[in-house]
């Protein structure tokens, strides 16, 4: 069980130290709010608005921080070529953990440049860089960092443009999205095949994508000043593909034929979505 969050009935009045603010997050389980600036420093908060600790990311100027979307671990990249990430960690009280420490988790590590964006999937278990060097890479982060254990790589793909980059990472997993420009290329995480391309989507540069939280739908921010949406398409097409997988081995009648039934609502939806 995880602990229950606290809710403050006001507003948090803190002070940060110095520095512009850069993001700002609050811990999935309720237990603290991370402020970054655009130095290297980073505040651990508890929601009543109390310090209980200052991370120096050492990159120079910070780059993207956030908080991974299932556990308590914070992320950052700048200058470097690797993500650094942390662990706020806490007794495990489920009424009323206490803060302990924060230490050192693990790197996300291979590139030769600076890394502009990162993001995870949304049990944690996979993550995704894009860098400077043109590069992304994918990796196994379920892993025993706490026993030194490094995450592993599952792919790397070359960004299809020059120039700054955004990247996120589909919920399951499986879609990787990297925006340069103003257009979007969608790739197979594992595979690295290019899977489905919006292009010139905005008037402007793409400052930043995300999938929703079911994974159905991408995001897209510019300096266009618009929100726009998406189907994410790639991630029907690798439904599509899954299911076919399944088709062969399944010998219950009406499990094949339900699976048929996906696959050809998909499909069929694939091919709307085209036309449009």
């Amino acid at each position: 069980l995880l602990a229950t969050p606290y809710y403050p009935s006001s507003g948090i009045n803190a002070e940060y130290g110095k520095g512009d603010l850069k993001d700002i997050a609050i811990s999935p389980t309720g237990r603290f709010i991370m402020i970054s600036t655009i130095g290297t420093l980073v505040y651990i908060y508890t929601l009543k608005g109390e310090l209980l600790h200052t991370i120096d990311t050492a990159q120079m100027s910070n780059g993207q921080v956030s908080i991974t979307p299932c556990n308590d671990l914070i992320a950052a990249s700048g200058f470097t070529p690797e993500v650094h990430m942390w662990a706020v960690q806490f007794t495990k009280s489920v009424t009323n953990p206490q803060f302990l420490q924060v230490r050192e988790a693990m790197d996300l590590s291979g590139h030769n440049s600076g890394v502009y964006s990162f993001s995870f999937s949304g049990d944690c278990r996979r993550a995704v860089t894009v860098s400077k060097d043109g590069t992304w890479r994918v990796y196994n982060t379920d892993v025993s960092w706490h026993l030194n254990e490094d995450p592993k790589l599952i792919s790397s793909g070359t960004v299809a443009e020059d120039g700054v980059a955004s990247v996120a990472m589909s919920p399951d997993g499986r879609v990787v999205a990297i925006a340069t420009s103003t257009n979007i290329n969608l790739y197979n995480s594992e595979t690295t095949e290019l899977m489905d391309t919006l292009e010139s989507i905005h008037s402007d540069i793409i400052t930043k994508i995300a999938f929703s939280d079911t994974g159905k739908y991408l995001y897209s921010c510019a300096q266009d000043k618009s929100i726009r949406v998406w189907r994410n398409r790639a991630g029907m097409i690798c439904d599509v593909i899954q299911w076919e997988e399944s088709l062969k081995t399944a010998t219950n009648a009406s499990h094949r034929e339900r699976l048929r039934q996906q696959i050809s609502d998909n499909r069929a939806l694939l091919e709307e979505l085209e036309n449009k």
